[in-house]
């Protein structure tokens, strides 16, 4: 007996040939069949579909009109880099080391106090300040830029989200004048000691806003100006370097 001929070669011939034999039987398909017309039953439906397919090509290519292609532009990243500082007026690294050591003392104090806060019902009660909502924008910047200055006790008071709030109107006032006051420097560096890791994109936008703010301030800015000078390099220091935005470190 042929090996062609073995049980098992028998068995894929009968598989072969009950799977070429047609799922459902549609029965004879005219050229005159009208495709337009809607099915009246299930075995025309079966036809409409069978001879809608025999008139797809094998092949489908899509046709591209060169009018309808436009040139490619220069991409433009959302989150650019700062403003390269003057020479005269870069920190060196020793400066934003130190100013680094500082701000990360002032937070360790920061947390210090509020985990003793929060295992103290006294002390919670006695930071019972009455500070605007975080809806109320105006209201919050007319408080605190015209009436108080940043005391630990009024930062203690805030919450997280008030504190987020408070740093992205600080900095969108501090973008639309194009300096740094004396009382926006000091409430923009006391949240920033308040501000809780990690940060939510949003305030991560803006912390990087301020940078490239500060970066723009500082290019234009006097050389004899020094404290405006020292506000713009310390906050690009503490972006930067601190809250992680390294590729907007001064060198």
């Amino acid at each position: 007996m042929s090996d062609d001929w073995t049980p098992g070669a028998v068995l894929l011939q009968k598989m072969t040939d009950c799977l070429r034999e047609p799922a459902l039987f549609v029965g004879e398909i005219h050229d005159e069949f009208d495709l337009l017309v809607p099915p009246a039953s299930g075995e025309e439906y079966i036809k409409r579909v069978v001879l809608e397919a025999q008139q797809c090509d094998d092949v489908v290519v899509a046709e591209i009109s060169n009018t309808r292609l436009k040139p490619p532009v220069a991409a433009v990243h959302p989150l650019a880099g700062c403003v390269e500082a003057p020479s005269t007026v870069t920190p060196s690294l020793d400066w934003q080391q130190c100013q680094l050591a500082d701000f990360s003392s002032l937070r360790l104090d920061i947390a210090q106090i509020k985990n003793e806060i929060l295992n103290s019902k006294q002390l919670r009660q006695s930071l019972n300040a009455h500070l605007p909502g975080t809806e109320d924008q105006e209201g919050w910047l007319h408080y605190c830029l015209n009436n108080q200055r940043p005391l630990l006790s009024l930062i203690l008071s805030m919450n997280q989200p008030l504190v987020e709030q408070g740093i992205e109107l600080l900095i969108e006032t501090i973008e639309e004048k194009g300096s740094i006051g004396q009382e926006h420097g000091e409430w923009t560096y006391s949240l920033l000691a308040a501000l809780e890791l990690p940060l939510n994109p949003e305030t991560c936008s803006s912390l990087r806003s301020l940078a490239r703010a500060c970066s723009v301030i500082r290019a234009k800015t006097a050389e004899d100006n020094a404290q405006e000078i020292a506000a713009t390099n310390l906050f690009i220091c503490l972006v930067a370097r601190y809250f992680r935005q390294m590729d907007l470190a001064d060198p």
